[in-house]
């Protein structure tokens, strides 16, 4: 059955790789659950022989008589009270097992998104996410407290009541008995199907609501400035009201499942009662094995009932779960490349030259000179209907600037996010001296190249830290040298809290050229062999954009550079400018040649001329 792999998978993904002392609470806790089982079903055996002794002694008092009671009244009271005491002392070693557990799977859950492609996440709502773990974590919490406090102490109960209801060799009884268990599992078996879809329902209704609430908060600025408040308000009152809903049904559907146990349960209390009575009074049954019978036939219900509801939990609990199973099994990113063909595509494509996956990861990690960049025949498209790059070829000479123009969804930025591996295109390879990156680890790659992306995203951390996470090994000295480079030290060291000032969400406590800059600093402070400026200074103003384009042509000197720029001006300098077109290279050449050719670039030269953008101060 699905729901049985779905809850080994489940089991499996929570227990995997759990440490010693994990495993030795765990094994701790399935001997109190296992013993605690035991002491539970042999306690009315004791009870039996306490009303049988106490019968049997009215007629004759004395100390033979007295002592077997006492001594099976003690037996009785020992495993009541033996069996309650280790079920309070199951708590605490589950619930410090159960959150190490818990802690190493949200690790887990991050480090494993972090790890999935760019598409995924473009496709994914972040509320959805997150909540996808809370949902989780809410699930094992259930499926946990299912197994040890009802599962398999109810088996190991049911089990000894089997054992010791069979001893009394009452063919009724036993029949009694065994159609009400059947009974159960027969509503239990009905009941499921209906709860696990509307549990399911209830799963997705539950993402929707936390994903909209979520993009409220993290648009919080755009909402409030188009007056949007009351539709998207509105919009997430509809998704809690669709919740709710899902809710109900699932509450609803649990109720009809309780009727028809509390049914079965009256059935089989009658007829056991019956049962007992007829057989005391034939003589087969004493007073003793008729309070047995009774007491083991509530024993034989409350066992079934809990196990009932722990079905109908586990039902629920892993449609909870389910979401997070999915996220699980998305393949991550290759973090060290395919593996290499024997013949490399390395320059003169010689033998000689051909480097083992080790040779090119160290030659990689330990290189001081900055790569040439080609991108032979690559295609690549979000979608299958609308390509974004065709038949792009682009030879990058090693230490050369080159900008990138075009117009607006000419695949500019694409080609970056393929440089940087966070897309792979369909079909043609990105070469770094001769060597395709997807061969390359990840890691090593985005290593040698420090990127100032066109929508800058800070974390809600400080400034200092903002910056320092370009560079793992940063020092306070780093930061504050890469915010010089910026022009921006002035500006932090004015602020109250300096380069400990926290930026807010998205940094939307600093202005947008202060993000800007944070974001170069960023890059600069990685000291790169390859810069990749999209859109750097797009929102600066004229007199700053062109002190930090200085200062980026000093920083990125003698480095291979990629400037995507929309704003011609800002790349007018570079050693070669690559005009796009529909996914293709349409022209190439210096500023000075373009203009001459009067093709793309100098019509758009002369557009952003008429608009006043044309020129840097």
């Amino acid at each position: 059955m699905r729901s049985t792999r779905d809850l080994r998978a489940a089991l499996h993904v929570l227990c995997d790789k759990i440490d010693r002392s994990v495993a030795w609470r765990l094994g701790a806790v399935a001997l109190l659950v296992v013993a605690g089982g035991l002491l539970a079903g042999l306690a009315p055996l004791a009870l039996k022989g306490l009303v049988d002794g106490v019968s049997g002694a009215q007629d004759i008092v004395g100390k033979t008589k007295a002592l077997p009671a006492m001594a099976l009244g003690a037996l009785y009271l020992a495993a009541v009270c033996g069996a309650r005491l280790l079920a309070e002392s199951r708590p605490p070693l589950v619930g410090a097992v159960e959150q190490r557990i818990y802690a190493r799977l949200r690790r887990r859950c991050f480090t494993h998104l972090l790890a999935l492609p760019m598409a995924f996440h473009i496709g994914r709502q972040t509320g959805s996410l997150v909540h996808s773990l809370q949902q989780a974590i809410t699930g094992y919490q259930i499926i946990v407290f299912s197994l040890v406090n009802s599962l398999v102490p109810v088996l190991v109960e049911l089990t000894t009541v089997a054992f010791v209801l069979a001893s009394l060799k009452q063919t009724a009884l036993m029949t009694s008995f065994s159609v009400t268990a059947l009974g159960y599992v027969a509503v239990v078996a009905h009941s499921t199907f209906r709860l696990k879809n509307s549990a399911q329902a209830v799963a997705r209704a539950s993402l929707d609501a936390h994903a909209l609430f979520a993009d409220g908060l993290l648009n919080i600025e755009t909402i409030k400035c188009f007056g949007a408040e009351g539709r998207v308000g509105g919009a997430f009152a509809d998704a809690t009201e669709a919740l709710e809903a899902r809710w109900t049904g699932l509450h609803r559907d649990r109720a009809r499942m309780g009727a028809a146990m509390a049914m079965t349960f009256a059935l089989a209390m009658t007829t056991s009662l019956a049962i007992a009575v007829h057989a005391v009074s034939e003589g087969t049954l004493s007073v003793g094995g008729f309070v047995l019978a009774n007491v083991y036939m509530l024993q034989v219900i409350r066992p079934l009932e809990m196990l009932g509801a722990a079905a109908r939990d586990l039902s629920q609990a892993l449609e909870f779960i389910r979401p997070l199973l999915d996220i699980l099994q998305e393949p991550a990113s290759r973090p060290h490349g395919r593996r290499l063909p024997s013949t490399p595509c390395l320059p003169n494509n010689s033998s000689k030259n051909t480097k083992s996956r080790v040779e090119a990861d160290s030659a990689f990690a330990n290189r001081r000179h900055p790569p040439a960049i080609s991108f032979r025949d690559v295609h690549f498209a979000y979608d299958a209907d609308t390509p974004v790059l065709q038949e792009l070829n682009l030879d990058i000479a090693a230490g050369r600037t080159v900008g990138i123009v075009g117009g607006s969804g000419c695949g500019k930025s694409s080609l970056v996010r393929l440089l940087l591996r966070l897309y792979q295109p369909r079909t043609g390879a990105i070469l770094l001296d001769g060597i395709a990156i997807d061969t390359l680890p990840v890691d090593a790659l985005r290593s040698l190249i420090g990127v100032v992306p066109q929508d800058t995203v800070l974390f809600n951390a400080s400034i200092g830290f903002n910056i320092g996470i370009g560079k793992a090994d940063a020092t306070q000295v780093d930061i504050e040298q890469a915010v010089r480079l910026v022009q921006l030290h002035h500006f932090v060291a004015s602020l109250p809290a300096g380069y400990d000032t926290v930026v807010g969400e998205r940094g939307l406590k600093l202005s947008g050229g202060e993000r800007q800059r944070i974001a170069i600093a960023r890059a600069v402070i990685k000291r790169p062999l390859v810069y990749v400026f999209d859109e750097a200074t797009s929102m600066l103003d004229s007199a700053t954009e062109a002190a930090i384009l200085r200062n980026l042509q000093e920083v990125s000197a003698g480095c291979t550079t990629i400037t995507v720029a929309h704003r011609l001006s800002t790349i007018r300098h570079a050693d070669e400018i690559v005009v796009l077109d529909a996914g293709r290279v349409v022209e190439q050449g210096t500023h000075d040649v373009l203009l001459g050719k009067g093709g793309h670039y100098a019509r758009l030269w002369e557009a952003q001329s008429r608009a006043g953008l044309g020129r840097v101060p």
